[in-house]
């Protein structure tokens, strides 16, 4: 698969390196604006240049008869806009943050003047977004590293935008719900690209991986989504990856959890349950730089994951129910009650068998709880040896018999599940292992034109994952 996932890859990049003329995927923002004088009337066939602070990678328009310029298909990231006109002064404004899916709206003032005098202005102040009138918000980069992120995946992040609710789990669907909207009403994309599971989709654990590494930045557009990013009526996720810039950088990281540095949990502590088991081994790295100064660029990313936890039982398959030992040897154990007099435990009035009879843990008669020494004895708990009654003598079937004392003894003589006398619980925390990449991607950047190696980009959740129960 591997091998497979290299080739495709080296295919991509061969073919992206070896033609002059490439479609680009789905732009993910754009920049426009008006030029105008002093005076405020537009000025037409100024030279208007953007520049990629980053890449240093550069495109240039000439305004039209209304003084306005607009580039489109621009990746992410800060960019300096320049605009010479003869007769005017060089009008140079830097940090202009694009962000994902919002557009940016430069306009510029020029001055009188030569064009070697150049009007430099520092970009980075809040802009209020006129171009459309959608509801969302921005996850930049920097928040994705600094936040806390159980699992890094940061695409939960979503769940902290306002109108985003998750619901408890246990029904189908993702249990995230958009200003009210179905748990399935929404779409994300991935650098333009559809990344929705068909079947039962989760914006938060999508169809492909992403990790803290390889993201960008992403866009939550909550309402009035634009013709771009509407499908659902619940949210859009846009989400950019990262891209490879002038300078070589690289990092590499590891994550350890494991039960030795927990406390126990209360419930389990309560029921005298040992700690949950987790050994979490998450580790990887990201490399990033030119192949070409200022036209071709590289970027890759891989995070494995190595995961052993438990979990209980219960969570999955309800509470299993096992015999007491007794009710194995043929002894049913039942209590007998005295309309007359009432028996209370704890406050509980006792009308039959009850969990309330025995030690919570070993199943044992609580003191205060007596053997019937006589048949007419009441408010006490009597046995009937059902082998030893069976007037033909049979006893225990010899298939089923065995089958249920291969079972282990219940450890629990607690809730709905016991009967505190012949039933009991069994609870454990079953192992689970999960192994596989949990993300790699590679993607090369060349002028303006970005392509990724798709099956590699972001590693599916279906193989070479391995879940081992």
């Amino acid at each position: 698969m591997l091998k497979f996932v290299r080739s495709i890859c080296a295919l991509s990049i061969f073919g992206l390196l070896s033609v002059s003329t490439v479609f680009a995927q789905s732009a993910t923002s754009r920049i426009t604006g008006t030029v105008t004088d002093s005076s405020g009337a537009v000025v037409a066939n100024a030279n208007v240049t953007i520049k990629n602070e980053a890449t240093a990678v550069t495109q240039t328009q000439t305004t039209s008869d209304g003084g306005v310029y607009a580039f489109g298909v621009l990746p992410v990231g800060i960019y300096t806009v320049t605009v010479e006109k003869t007769g005017f002064k060089t009008f140079q404004k830097t940090g202009n943050v694009l962000e994902v899916g919002t557009p940016l709206t430069v306009d510029v003032s020029m001055e009188i003047g030569q064009v070697s005098e150049v009007v430099t202005v520092q970009g980075g102040t809040e802009q209020i977004q006129t171009s459309n009138a959608t509801i969302g918000n921005v996850v930049e980069q920097k928040a994705i590293e600094a936040l806390p992120l159980n699992g890094r995946n940061p695409l939960t992040l979503i769940l902290q935008e306002p109108g985003v609710l998750q619901r408890s789990s246990g029904a189908l669907g993702s249990g995230v719900h958009v200003n009210g909207a179905r748990d399935r009403a929404y779409n994300v994309t991935i650098d333009g690209i559809d990344a929705n599971e068909s079947s039962v989709p989760n914006p938060v654990s999508n169809l492909y991986r992403v990790n803290p590494d390889n993201v960008r930045e992403f866009k939550v557009t909550t309402n009035n989504a634009t013709a771009e990013e509407g499908r659902n009526s619940g949210a859009s996720i846009s989400l950019a990856t990262r891209s490879g810039s002038n300078e070589f950088h690289g990092t590499g990281f590891y994550f350890l959890r494991n039960e030795a540095l927990n406390s126990n949990e209360w419930y389990a502590n309560a029921q005298n349950l040992p700690k949950p088991l987790i050994k979490m081994h998450q580790f990887g790295f990201e490399v990033g730089g030119p192949v070409i100064k200022n036209k071709t660029f590289f970027f890759g990313s891989y995070q494995g994951n190595r995961i052993g936890f438990t979990q209980p039982v219960d969570q999955s398959f309800g509470v299993p129910f096992v015999y007491t030992p007794t009710a194995l040897s043929g002894i049913f154990r039942y209590f007998v009650r005295d309309p007359k007099v009432e028996f209370r435990l704890d406050n509980q009035l006792i009308t039959g068998n009850s969990p309330l009879l025995v030690d919570p843990r070993t199943g044992a008669l609580r003191p205060e709880v007596p053997v019937c020494a006589t048949a007419s004895q009441t408010n006490c708990v009597a046995s009937y040896n059902i082998y030893a009654s069976d007037p033909r003598g049979i006893g225990p079937d010899p298939i089923v018999l065995p089958d249920l004392r291969s079972r282990p003894a219940p450890n629990s003589y607690v809730g709905t599940t016991s009967d505190g006398l012949n039933i009991g619980s069994f609870l454990w925390n079953p192992p689970t292992k999960v192994k596989g990449p949990a993300s790699a991607s590679v993607s090369i950047t060349t002028s303006m034109i970005r392509t990724a190696c798709l099956f590699a980009i972001l590693t599916p959740n279906t193989t070479p994952l391995r879940v081992i129960h």
